[in-house]
C-alpha cells in the first residue's frame, strides 16, 4: 500500500477518472472541485491516491485553503493517508466526504480534540428515479418553468440569500448569491410560475458530473409553501434532464427526519455525506 501524488491535476484526473466513476454519485464533488482548481491552478494544492496491488483504493484532494476532500474508501486506506499527512506535518482545517469516512478521518486526525461545531454539516445524497414519478396534483398542473434572466435576477438574488439564512446551520449568503449568479449565466437557474404569472419557487443545476446534474437552490418562499410546488419544480427539472440531456439528477438534503420531500417523489438516498471543521 502506498500514497501516489501527482504533479499536475490533469494527470490526477486522467488516472482517477475510472475509480471516481465507479461510485459517481458519492464522489460527485470531485468534478466540481477539480473544475475549479484546473481553472485557477495553485502549487499548494495536493492531489493523490492510495494504491494497493496496483489498484486505486482512495482519492483525496487538499485544497489551497487546507481543506481535504476524500472519496469513498475503506478506513484502512484513510489511516494510511493520515500517516502520510502527519509525516508531511500538514495542517488541515477540515474534511468532507462520505459520512463514515469523513467521521473516521476526523476522529483519528483530532485525537480527542473537539471539532468545531459551527463547521459540522450532515447531508443525504439523493438520486432521481429512472422513470419520472407520475405524481401530480391538480393544484400544480397550471404551473410552468421559466429560466431566470437579468430581469428576474433581483428576486433570485434575494431568494438565494434567504436560502442561505434559513439553512441550519446558516450558509454563507454571499457565496450562495455568487452561485446563483453563475447558474443564471449558464442558463441553469429556473423559476416556477403560476397560471397568473406569480413567481413561487426557484431551483436549478449548480454543477454536473459525466452522468448527472446536481440540483441546487431549491427554494419556495413562505407564502407558497405546503402546496407541493417544490415537488412540481423538481420533477420538471428531472424530466428535462432525462429528455434533453440524457442524464439523471442528484441533490443534497440536510433534512434528517421522516417525510423527506425528495423521497416522496421517488428519489432514493444513496449515501450520507459529512463535512467537519477542525
Amino acid at each position: 500500500m502506498k500514497v501516489q501524488s501527482y504533479r499536475t491535476l490533469a494527470r490526477f484526473i486522467q488516472k482517477t477518472e475510472n475509480f471516481l466513476l465507479g461510485n459517481e454519485v458519492v464522489n460527485n464533488l470531485f468534478w466540481e472541485t477539480l473544475s475549479g482548481l484546473v481553472k485557477v491552478p495553485s502549487s499548494s494544492v495536493w492531489a493523490g491516491v492510495i494504491i494497493e496491488n496496483g489498484e486505486i483504493k482512495l482519492c483525496a484532494i487538499r485544497t489551497e485553503a487546507n481543506y481535504l476532500l476524500i472519496s469513498s474508501g475503506k478506513n484502512i486506506y484513510l489511516e494510511h493517508l493520515i500517516q502520510y499527512f502527519k509525516r508531511k506535518k500538514w495542517k488541515l482545517k477540515g474534511v468532507s466526504g462520505p459520512r463514515q469516512g469523513s467521521l473516521f478521518f476526523t476522529k483519528i486526525w483530532l485525537k480527542g480534540i473537539p471539532e468545531q461545531v459551527e463547521g459540522r454539516r450532515d447531508f443525504g445524497i439523493y438520486e432521481s428515479p429512472k422513470k419520472i414519478s407520475q405524481w401530480r396534483n391538480d393544484s400544480t398542473k397550471q404551473y410552468s418553468i421559466k429560466a431566470v434572466g437579468n430581469n428576474e435576477w433581483p428576486r433570485a438574488r434575494l431568494w438565494a440569500f434567504n436560502f442561505a439564512c434559513e439553512s441550519n446551520p446558516p450558509l454563507n449568503g454571499s457565496a450562495l448569491v455568487l452561485m446563483a449568479k453563475k447558474m443564471m449565466k449558464n442558463q441553469s437557474l429556473f423559476f416556477i410560475q403560476s397560471a397568473n404569472f406569480e413567481t413561487c419557487g426557484m431551483a436549478g443545476f449548480g454543477r454536473e458530473t459525466p452522468s448527472y446534474f446536481v440540483i441546487n437552490l431549491v427554494y419556495v418562499p413562505v407564502e407558497w409553501r405546503n402546496q407541493k410546488i417544490a415537488q412540481k419544480l423538481i420533477l420538471d427539472l428531472v424530466h428535462f434532464t432525462q429528455q434533453e440531456k440524457k442524464k439523471k439528477c442528484i441533490l443534497f438534503s440536510d433534512y434528517q427526519e421522516g417525510g423527506n420531500l425528495y423521497q416522496s417523489i421517488g428519489f432514493k438516498m444513496v449515501s450520507k455525506y459529512a463535512e467537519r471543521m477542525f
